[in-house]
């Protein structure tokens, strides 16, 4: 059993009988009141996120998650593709499952599958990832202003907003918890 104290990013609780990871969480602590703690969760059989309150001091089961390293190997429609390190077998996690976490991929990428038992729910990202920088417009003379942004196109087909002193070719690193350009490689 797990107190809210003991909360932790990623960490995956039974609650409603249901399998809930935390995305985040913060103490919360009113002038007048009781402590309590905000969370928002993601629901890892349907994917639906949500914020719930629990008072300080309520526990919790965890549930034990296991991990399968994996290597990306291409999405289509509907499914992204991986095939497991040690048996080679392949497996496909749905793109509704995935979500955006798969433009943050190239194949032969190393990855970590999550399996609840036996079934497979989503995949671990690592907190940054290097992708070559595919298109880059030009930086106008004389826009110099500190912190100037530009969009630039991924090799994945990813957009993200990064200096104007990023140019086509160039390998940067992403955030993948917030999608944004985090330095150069």
């Amino acid at each position: 059993m797990v107190s809210t104290s003991e909360f932790e990013k990623g960490m995956v609780l039974k609650i409603d009988n249901e399998p809930w990871q935390i995305v985040d969480y913060e103490f919360v602590h009113p002038g007048k009141g009781a402590a309590f703690v905000r969370v928002t969760l993601k629901n890892l059989k349907t994917n639906k996120v949500l914020d719930r309150s629990f008072k300080t001091g309520e526990r919790f089961e965890e549930i034990e998650l296991s991990y399968k390293k994996a290597i990306y190997l291409y999405k289509d429609r509907k499914n992204a593709v991986f095939s497991l390190k040690d048996n080679n077998q392949r497996v496909a996690l749905p793109l509704e499952e995935v979500g955006e976490e798969v433009m943050y991929l190239k194949p032969n990428s190393e990855i970590e599958l999550i399996y609840l038992g036996e079934e497979l729910t989503s995949i671990n990202m690592p907190k940054k990832v290097a992708l070559k920088v595919t298109e880059s417009p030009p930086a106008i003379k004389g826009d110099t202003v500190t912190g100037t942004m530009k969009t630039v196109t991924l090799e994945t087909g990813l957009k993200v907003e990064a200096p104007i002193f990023i140019k086509e070719g160039e390998i940067i690193l992403i955030n993948t918890e917030t999608g944004q350009y985090s330095g150069r490689a």
